[in-house]
């Protein structure tokens, strides 16, 4: 029989594992019972739970997130939106190495904070969404639904949260029902669960009202475990998860002993008797008809199992490996074979791997693939056979691997031309509101689409085969960090790669440009941008020819006859007359490097934007937007440092610009209030956007008193009333009218204050639907000769956009 074992992660540190986690391995080998958790976003999860569910009751355990965290903040780059979701998916699989959990994922987008889930289903497509939940269930089977929200807490979270509890709560009810849904579920098969629970905690009600609370109706379970063969306690592990949500700050510190964790049981009341979750559910092999023989085989290879010299347990295993082959078809069955194949791999010690030279290919492309392949414990092994699907290749051996000597293999290959890109998936169509575009496939709920280029070693161990698969990866050896593998991409033949895509233009003209990349040599193409009736393009298209792979060029249009529109003008750039791609590579230490494709446009703003000759010192904040927007509409804008601050003078700049939570970020403006005084009383002008209310490195910044609040207003379609007309701000360079606030995106403003002094002049009013209305969005105050600007509006947002209005207004505000 011939078994194909999951490839592992490249660039993960280690590949085979060691005594101490196989005899895991071969503990939970015992246990058939499974979990999803479901929450909305990266960084909801309940790492504590998920690593005493994987780690301490070897339950098969994954945890469902609706959405890929792209509607958040960045706290460690500039990345935002779709970007941002790349970031947050890699995290989410670093955490879920860590802790053992498995993830996966709607096709939902984050869009946002939303204020209720109502809401958040009229942008969500509510079936679809569901749909992908049931699908995950259907697939994954579990016995038991974990919610991290409650369900019955419409506008009082964040809508997101109450909606991934709705969902998992129709999951729980629909998920054994054939009829539900039969279009959008075809192809799967009805799933009993057995139980479903919220995950109640204090981090709902407040730490002191949750400890007096009567919690005599909740299930409890201690999750404080230590595990003697790592040395680690549980919550140790599960705080290492926990931080790897770096792009949300969300790293914590690690505790010891006793944890509890609790569990309102949803559609059912806390049965007599039973104090834990699980009680009375059966995790054992009586759940498979035969399995009882297993079970006692796995508990002789456990009672016999020798740490120092694994490789002594592979004939029981193997034992019971074929008691499992002889059983009759179940879900377990299959799991519980490729859990003790891969348990039997590492105790021969077997190591295995496919590399070439390069990171990046091109379809078209030929590439040496070079594998190694090495027993390194004294068990007779033989390999039969090397394989490669993706180019219908296989070469036969029966080769004797003496213990502990590898055999090496190479062999060139030219990729066919029509070989599946790698870039993330879900981005590939672009990234509309609500719901990401992905055509119907096995992998779509998943944080990757499986790679095709890879290896299969046909291996004979003590006269059973197995396929060991191992995808072709980039290997090479850095002069700090040793010996690095990455994911081999294959990425088009050229791609664009110009980093800004956005155009302002006041005449009906733009000159723009783009810089094209090659990934082969020896390629020609050709480009050109898609015109709308009526607007020209000089040239029409230009052909380009490259000689070597990572060759640029960088190629001139010049566009005409572009009317004024009150909507940015999407223009999509074509090569050799389809779609082509912009190419963002994302590259931080803690997760694997991101080359992200997404559809190839330019954006053009064709609305009149005025604006004044004003000098900007501006202070970085974080994934902050603004300064390239400004440089955009011709202003100058020069960077500095906090630590420079005690310099800025009138007589050097106009305005001084924070980027976004720079109060946050920036520990070295914690004294900057003095030099703020100096500056507006000499006559310039400071404006400070959005901060948090958490980790401000000081809340007495503002020449006049100022509160950072809560308030936000989601709704990016909220009405905005003008408070003072006639302020400058809405009048100079540019009039603002109320069409202005047409087209915003995601939302109007965040963390609005919420105590001011009454120096500051209200500028504009908007709530969402039903609320109170806030007037802090925009906030003025004029000391002496110079002005201080608060604004909460969510300009990082609109600017990146392109949204007309937000340009106008921000002109303004540097300009008045």
């Amino acid at each position: 029989m011939l078994i194909c074992i999951a490839c592992f992660r490249p660039g993960s540190s280690q590949e085979a594992r060691s005594s101490a986690e196989i005899y895991e391995a071969i503990e939970k080998l015992k246990v058939l019972g499974s979990v999803l958790y479901v929450a909305a976003h990266p960084d909801d999860e309940n790492t504590r739970l998920i690593t005493h569910l994987s780690r301490g009751m070897h339950l098969r355990t994954a945890y469902v997130s609706l959405t890929r965290g792209d509607g958040g903040q960045n706290l460690i780059g500039e990345e935002l939106d779709e970007f941002l979701g790349a970031i947050r998916t890699q995290e989410l699989q670093e955490a879920r190495r860590i802790d053992g959990g498995i993830q996966y994922f709607s096709l939902a987008n984050d869009f946002g904070y939303s204020k209720n889930d109502v809401e958040t289903f009229r942008i969500w497509p509510r079936d679809s969404v569901s749909a992908d939940l049931i699908r995950v269930v259907r697939s994954f089977k579990p016995d038991v639904i974990i919610n991290r929200f409650d369900h019955r807490t419409s506008g009082r979270t964040h809508g997101h949260h109450t909606a991934s509890a709705i969902l998992g709560r129709e999951a729980f009810l629909y998920c054994n029902s054939p009829l539900h849904m039969r279009e959008l579920l075809e192809g799967t098969e009805p799933h009993l669960v057995q139980r479903l629970f919220f995950n109640t905690s204090y981090f709902f009600y407040g730490r002191e009202r949750f400890d007096t609370m009567d919690k005599s109706h909740l299930y409890r379970l201690d999750v404080g475990d230590f595990y003697p063969l790592r040395g680690q306690s549980n919550n140790e592990i599960a705080a290492q998860s926990r931080s790897m949500h770096k792009s949300q700050g969300f790293g914590i510190n690690s505790s010891r002993g006793s944890s509890m964790e609790y569990f309102e049981r949803i559609e059912a009341g806390k049965e007599t008797g039973q104090a834990g979750p699980f009680d009375g559910l059966d995790f054992s092999w009586n759940r498979v008809n035969g399995g009882g023989t297993v079970s006692r085989v796995i508990d002789e290879v456990i009672a016999h199992f020798d740490i120092l010299k694994p490789w002594k347990s592979i004939p029981l295993l193997q034992k019971a490996e074929q008691y499992m082959e002889d059983l009759p078809d179940h879900n377990w069955k299959q799991i519980k074979l490729e859990e003790i194949r891969s348990i039997i791999l590492d105790c021969a010690g077997i190591y295995a791997e496919a590399h070439v030279g390069l990171p990046v290919v091109s379809p078209g492309d030929q590439m040496e693939v070079h594998t190694e392949c090495i027993a390194r414990n004294p068990v007779q092994v033989k390999l039969r056979k090397i394989s490669f699907p993706a180019f219908s290749f296989d070469t036969a051996f029966g080769l004797l691997l003496e213990p502990n000597i590898a055999h090496f293999w190479q062999r060139p290959f030219t990729l066919d031309h029509d070989a599946r890109l790698t870039a993330p998936f879900w981005l590939m169509n672009g990234r509309p509101l609500g719901y990401y575009p992905v055509e119907a496939s096995a992998h779509r709920l998943l944080p990757e689409r499986p790679r095709t280029l890879y290896a299969d070693l046909e291996l004979e161990i003590s006269g059973k085969m197995y396929t060991v698969r191992r995808e072709i990866v980039f290997k090479t050896d850095d002069p700090v960090l040793g010996e690095v593998k990455e994911p081999l991409d294959v990425l088009p033949s050229a791609m664009v790669v110009s980093e800004d895509p956005l155009y302002l233009t006041n005449d009906g003209q733009v000159e723009c440009s783009l810089r094209i990349r090659a990934n082969c040599g020896g390629c020609a193409v050709k480009v050109r941008i898609e015109m709308p009736e009526g607007m020209r393009s000089r040239p029409e298209s230009q052909e380009l020819q490259f000689e070597r792979a990572g060759e640029e060029h960088v190629i001139r249009f010049s566009l005409s006859g572009i009317a004024n529109n009150p909507e940015r003008l999407e223009l999509p750039v074509l090569i050799d007359e389809t779609q082509g791609y912009f190419l963002k590579s994302i590259k931080y230490p803690h997760i694997q490097q991101q080359r992200v494709l997404t559809p190839a446009r330019l954006w053009v703003i064709s609305s009149e934007v005025l604006t004044t000759k004003k000098r900007i010192a501006y202070i970085e904040g974080a994934g902050d937007y603004t300064d390239d927007a400004l440089r955009k509409m011709g202003y100058d804008v020069r960077a500095i440092q906090v630590d420079k601050l005690d310099a800025i003078s009138k007589k050097d700049f106009d305005v001084l610009l924070l980027g976004i939570r720079a109060f946050n970020t920036r520990d070295a403006l914690k004294n900057c209030k003095p030099h703020f005084e100096r500056f507006v009383s000499q006559g310039g002008k400071i404006i400070v956007q959005y901060n948090t209310t958490a980790d401000l490195v000081t809340r007495d910044f503002a020449p006049a008193a100022l509160t950072i609040g809560r308030g936000r207003v989601a709704d990016e379609r909220a009405a905005v009333r003008f408070i003072a007309p006639d302020h400058p701000a809405l009048q100079s360079p540019n009039v603002i009218g109320a069409h202005d606030f047409d087209n915003w995106v995601q939302e109007r403003g965040l963390y609005f204050p919420s105590e001011y002094d009454s120096s500051y002049a209200e500028i504009l009013g908007m709530n969402d639907p039903g609320e109170k209305e806030l007037r802090s969005g925009l906030l003025v105050s004029q000391h002496g000769k110079g002005a201080f600007v608060y604004t909460s509006l969510a300009w990082f947002r609109q600017l990146r956009a392109g949204v007309p209005g937000a340009y106008r207004l921000f002109s303004n505000l540097v300009s008045f």
